[in-house]
Order: structure tokens, then sequence, then C-alpha cells
């Protein structure tokens, strides 16, 4: 049986480069080289490409482009592989538009696709969206920075006001945390404590994104749950993050060791076949395909269960949450992957 021609894609533009490059390192390693001629691909900050080096087999070193070849024939490239997968994260990877670029040169990929990518990049229209499909979601406010400088807050009506700081302070109470609504592990994701942080943390976070989503805090455990599929995904049991500090920040993800995460979840069989239930259906509703991790909030409190975020391209690192979900599921690394791409032809 022939191998069938992979390219594996890592890097990009976006503020999660590093982690990509993490990613793809392991899932290189894992790739059974039995099935699959493998190229890599890296794309640098400025959004060159380049055909990695075969020695390259570890992208997180500040050696990854050595002895690497730019791409010249950038379609012609990608047209000459049998499937594609991209393990980019963020913006210009996760966000569709790779995806359109993949869907042009009529080449099967790995991931969900156009509308589904883009969707789940931005956290204020999935809001949206999961609104309207009767997803349970923590209160939360819509503030953009119009190109004059302003912040204002974006209501139902699309109307804009400029009384920000009040209208967070009534609608959402203190702690509240800031996000950049198209941004990723934990990038530009803020805790405000009170009213005095939140015009300054407002301002950083729109450096990574001109639309910005703030959300009420809660006393809160979080809980993840991984998805597999195109027509009929399938759910894993739900893991939980331990996080180091208050919240689980890039820092702690990536840098902390204290930070922990343990599959499965202390929680009651109730909760976690309602989150597999909803994370599927949060899947279905954002027109996934292939994979997502899909993140929640159990209120220690109230007992009730929110929906956080979606993510079309989790990490795949080695303590990445969503090979860990599948391993702890029944489902080894090397066979999640050769079922991802399994799945990239089935649509």
């Amino acid at each position: 049986m022939d191998k069938q021609k992979l390219l594996v894609i890592c890097g990009g533009q976006s503020t999660e480069h590093s982690v990509s490059r993490m990613s793809c390192t392991s899932v290189y390693r894992e790739l059974d080289k039995n099935k699959y001629e493998i190229t890599l691909v890296g794309i640098d900050q400025a959004g060159q490409w380049y055909i990695l080096s075969p020695k390259q087999t570890d992208l997180t070193l500040p050696t990854w482009l050595e002895e690497s070849q730019k791409v010249e024939d950038l379609y012609g490239l990608i047209q000459s592989f049998d499937v594609v997968f991209p393990v980019l994260h963020g913006m210009y990877g996760e966000d569709g538009t790779i995806q359109g670029l993949l869907e042009l040169a009529r080449v099967p990929y790995v991931g969900c696709r156009v509308l589904g990518s883009s969707v789940s990049m931005d956290k204020i229209y999935t809001k949206m969206i999961l609104e309207q499909a009767g997803i349970k979601q923590v209160k939360s406010a819509y503030v953009k920075k119009r190109y004059d400088g302003t912040l204002v807050v974006v209501d139902q009506d699309f109307s804009e006001h400029q009384n920000v700081e009040e209208i967070i302070t009534a609608k959402l109470g203190y702690p509240c945390f800031v996000k950049a609504s198209n941004s990723g592990s934990s990038v530009g994701c803020y805790k405000v404590n009170d009213r005095h942080e939140l015009m300054a943390k407002l301002e950083e976070a729109a450096q990574y994104d001109r639309k910005v989503v703030v959300e009420e805090g809660i006393n809160c455990t979080e809980l993840e749950c991984a998805v597999l599929g195109n027509d009929d995904p399938s759910a894993t049991i739900v893991g939980e993050i331990l996080p180091a500090g208050d919240f689980y920040t890039f820092e702690s993800k990536y840098e902390d060791e204290n930070s922990k995460t343990r599959a499965p979840a202390c929680i009651s069989d109730e909760v976690a076949t309602y989150i597999q239930e909803t994370a599927v259906k949060v899947f279905k509703a954002v027109d996934g395909h292939g994979l997502a991790r899909v993140d929640f909030f159990l209120d220690k409190d109230s007992g009730e269960v929110y929906l956080n975020e979606i993510n079309t391209m989790p990490g795949f690192t080695s303590i990445s949450m969503y090979p860990k979900l599948w391993e702890a599921s029944g489902l080894e690394y090397q066979k999640l992957l050769d079922r991802l791409i399994e799945l990239a032809f089935e649509r």
C-alpha cells in the first residue's frame, strides 16, 4: 500500500506561534511513518512559508528554520499532497483563513471548515450563535475599539455606548474577565478585580483584537471535553483544569509546572453526561467537522454549568488536554491522528 502524502503545517503569524510549533513537534513524533510520507512546512511570524529540513524534529528550538527552503509556489505545493494537517492555532490558522486556501486548492484537510473555524475563533459571534442554540453562558458584554480609538459597549441592537465603565460595573460587577475576542491560549485575557482596573485592561486586550468580550466572574471549576467526528461526533470523558494561579493563563498552561489537569474530572455522573451532550451540541451548532475541544465552567456555588468556549484546533503538545482526554477515553495519540486524517477524507 502506497503511503499517503501528508503536509503538516506549523508556526503562523498569530500570538500562538510558539504553541503551534510545540504541538507540531508532538504530532510529527506520533504520526505513523509507515502510513504517511510527511513533509513539514513552517510559517514564520512574518508570513513566509518554508519547507523544513527532515533534520528538524524538535520545532520548539530557535534553529527550527535552519536548512529550510522558501516556498515559491505555495498553491502548487499544497495541491501536490493527498491531505493537509494545519497544526496552527489562533489568527490566520484557526479562524477560517487557511481553511479557505485549502478549500480553493480542493485538498482534504484536518479540522473544521471555513464557517466553523471562523465563527468559533470569534468569541463574540460564538456567544451569539450559541445563545440561539440555548446553550447556557455566563453574563457578558461586547466592547469594541472604534477606529478612532474610542472604546464603546455594543448592545443587542448593535447600538454603541461610550459609558463603558458604568455599563460593565452595573451589568457584570467584579471580578470580571476581559478577553480579546479573536485570541486563544489565554493570550489577551485578564482578570479585573475592581472598576479602577477595567479601562486599562480593556485597552490591553484591544491590542490583540478590536473586539473584546467581558464576562462575569464566577467561583468555578474549569472543565474540558474533546469532540471527534463529522456527521456523528462523539465526546470524551470530562477533564478538569487545576491552574496554579487565579485562572488558566498562558503562563500557567505552558510554563508553570504547578498547574495540573486530571481526567476524569471530580464531578458527578449527571454533570459529566450533561457536559458531554452539550459539547456535541455546541460542535454541531457551529458546523463543526473533525475535532474541537469544548470548555465549560462549573459554578461551585450554584452547581450550574456554563459554556466557556470552543477551540477548533486545540493544542496537541505533550501536556495538551485534547489528546490526553482521548487517551483517557481509550484512543491513543497515534490512532487519534489516524482518525483525524480519515475524517478529512470522509467529508
